[in-house]
């Protein structure tokens, strides 16, 4: 199957059809629409003049593994104007990136619930030419429909980092991330959760029952997981959440105590200056 046969199925014409597929230049695109969405619209948005030819609707990924690319969702264009007449709270949400305006198009886009069912879980084969990321071509392959709530699979202990959205999905839906439900409490291990817009660490362990997929679990139901600095700074944001990324430090063996864990995490503590720097009170 083709991304070309999914618009023809739904009803639409292909011909009309622009694809994008964003870099990490200067957002992650897939965070961004998942925290941001006005950020991804207004980013989006201006463009060289005639760089959506005269298409109407604009499908727009993420990159995924390799040249493959994932489905977030898709615009339509209702017409295009000189960037300096942009609206001026959409001009505001790209001024950090220092862009020139002069000789720009603003193109206005509005979000369709077309293939909505698809967004985070379409994976199509981009190809090789990735630095090309505005394309007419549509007859691109389809890799994979992934299941609803469905992260990328688990590969290695030492290879985990997931942010807030991943992991409320991985925990909400067992059955369709059971590599990571299998592995996860499967072990116990220490743990860290870093707040990337603040630059600050905490590091936790997690031992006993359900291992670090029932650690985790308090997390994705809390944001703090009991911690009192986690949940003094969700008390002043609320969505202070959105910006935590979770790894794993280390796996302890099956025979270790808690008094193991314990003591493995304080070790950790000390290395990364979570205490001093972070969010650890002990």
């Amino acid at each position: 199957m083709k991304f070309s046969d999914l618009i023809k199925m739904n009803g639409m014409n292909a011909e009309e059809f622009r694809l994008s597929r964003h870099g990490y230049k200067e957002i992650n695109p897939l965070e961004t629409f998942q925290n941001e969405r006005e950020l991804l619209v207004s980013y989006q948005s201006f463009q060289k003049s005639g760089k959506f030819g005269n298409s109407k609707y604009l499908a727009v990924f993420a990159p995924y593994y390799g040249t493959r690319a994932l489905f977030l969702g898709l615009w339509r264009i209702d017409g295009e104007i000189p960037a300096l007449q942009a609206p001026e709270k959409i001009r505001k949400k790209v001024a950090h990136l220092n862009w020139p305006l002069e000789g720009v198009s603003f193109y206005k886009l509005a979000e369709t619930d077309a293939f909505s069912d698809l967004s985070e879980r379409l994976v199509i084969e981009w190809g090789g030419a990735t630095v090309s990321w505005v394309q007419r071509k549509t007859d691109k392959a389809v890799v994979a429909i992934l299941p609803p709530a469905h992260i990328q699979e688990f590969k290695s202990y030492e290879q985990v980092v997931i942010d807030r959205a991943q992991l409320e999905k991985m925990l909400s839906n067992p059955t369709n991330n059971a590599t990571w439900y299998n592995a996860l409490r499967a072990v116990n291990g220490i743990y860290c959760i870093t707040d990337t817009k603040r630059g600050k660490l905490y590091v936790g362990s997690a031992y006993g029952k359900n291992g670090i997929w029932g650690r985790w679990a308090d997390y994705a139901l809390s944001g703090h997981g009991g911690n009192k600095k986690l949940k003094a700074l969700l008390d002043d944001d609320p969505k202070a959440a959105n910006h935590f990324q979770y790894s794993i430090l280390e796996i302890l063996p099956g025979s270790s105590t808690a008094e193991d864990a314990i003591e493995k995490e304080i070790l950790w503590k000390l290395k990364l200056g979570s205490r001093e720097h972070g969010y650890n009170e002990n």
